[in-house]
Formats: C-alpha cells, sequence, structure tokens
C-alpha cells in the first residue's frame, strides 16, 4: 500500500464524503452511517458487509477547521500545501502505527505458535521414542507402524534422547 498523498485527502474532501479510511488496503470514503464505530473507537470501525476499517479522517475536522486552523481558501477549498501536511500526519500518526503495531502483534502471534509447535515436536518426538522402545528398539518396524521413514524415527529418537 503506498502512502497517502494530499491529492487523495483533497479527492477525499471534494468528494463530500464524511471519513476517510483504509478499507482492503485502498484508501476509500464512506459516509459516517456506513462505518459502526462503536465496535472499536473513533480510529477504527465495521462496515456494515462486516468489514474492518482504519478512519484516517473525518471531514469534520476540515469543515470545522479544528485540526488546522485556516485550511481551507476562500473558495471553501481545501489549500493544497495544507492538504500535503494533513497527508504526512496521517502517514506518520496513523497509518505507520497502525501497521507496525499489527506487525508486532503478528510477530508475538507467530512466536507464542513457534513455541508451541516447538513443545508439540518435542512431545512426539518422545512418544515416538518410547514406541520404539515399545517394539524392542525396532525403528524399522516401527517406522512402518506408524507411517514414517525410518530416517525421521531415527531423528525423533535421537531428539528425545537430548532433552
Amino acid at each position: 500500500m503506498r502512502p497517502i498523498t494530499g491529492q487523495d485527502i483533497i479527492d477525499f474532501y471534494d468528494g463530500r464524503y464524511d471519513l476517510l479510511v483504509i478499507k482492503a488496503k485502498t484508501f476509500a470514503h464512506l459516509d459516517e452511517s456506513d462505518v459502526d464505530t462503536t465496535a472499536f473507537s473513533h480510529e477504527y470501525g465495521i462496515t456494515e458487509d462486516g468489514e474492518e476499517v482504519q478512519i484516517l479522517l473525518r471531514r469534520s475536522a476540515i469543515d470545522e477547521q479544528e485540526w488546522f486552523p485556516d485550511c481551507l481558501d476562500g473558495n471553501g477549498d481545501l489549500i493544497p500545501a495544507v492538504a500535503a501536511e494533513m497527508a504526512y500526519l496521517v502517514n506518520s500518526d496513523c497509518i505507520q502505527p497502525g501497521r507496525a503495531m499489527a506487525a508486532i502483534e503478528l510477530g508475538q502471534q507467530w512466536t507464542e505458535a513457534s513455541r508451541k509447535a516447538d513443545e508439540l515436536a518435542l512431545a512426539r518426538a518422545k512418544k515416538v521414542a518410547e514406541f520404539v522402545a515399545w517394539c524392542g528398539g525396532n525403528q524399522s518396524h516401527a517406522a512402518r507402524v506408524l507411517g514414517l521413514d525410518q530416517s525421521t524415527v531415527n531423528k525423533l529418537v535421537k531428539k528425545a534422547s537430548l532433552v
């Protein structure tokens, strides 16, 4: 996904929509009534079709000039230099942190899943080694019964013995 630009913000403002959001990895313009923000927060919402969106900018922040005073010219158009500054802030304060937090969270989930996978691999190795012992140490027979090749059984028995 590319960074948002000042022109994107101008296009949003000129389109007369209420919200500028990230939806399905693209920028979209939505009306406030199309998004349920009570499910998450003022920064995230759920569309009527159940899709999560990140709210980047509300039209009211521009209209009421609460974010950037004097951001509109005499004709009521958004000043391009101000839109570019808004885009910079949206990229650095909304988009990048949101993506970074998602990457960090998924990294933590991956680490936990990896730890769990390692625990399961060790438990499997111990059970295979136990089964080989019940087969009188005959790894070939154990491999046939377990549906594994003998080298796998050999590696699992070795792994279990190291612990």
